[in-house]
């Protein structure tokens, strides 16, 4: 019983064969795994300034609603005074 027992442990406690990172087994450009952090970490701080100045833009009165309306209204035709539009 207590060779079963150093035998398992000498078994898991042996080294086995390293297998290298998945940088360094990837050909180049092969593992587009690898740009996924970095593209992340570019990514979040202009997704962190965007959500922050959304909540300052909400909470100062500018709604998505009210802006669009502004928007459409700056680009919208002017009505000529001179024509009626009543209709009967």
């Amino acid at each position: 019983m207590k060779s079963w027992g150093v035998t398992a442990l000498a078994l898991v406690l042996t080294p086995r064969v390293a297998v290298a990172c998945a940088t360094c087994m990837a050909s180049p450009f092969g593992d587009q795994t690898y740009t996924w952090p970095y593209l992340g970490l570019i990514l979040l701080p202009f997704g962190l300034v965007a959500a922050v100045v959304g909540v300052l833009a909400y909470q100062a009165g500018y709604r998505p609603r009210i802006v669009a309306r502004q928007f459409a209204a700056r680009f919208a035709g002017k009505d000529d005074p001179a024509i009626i539009k009543e209709t009967t």
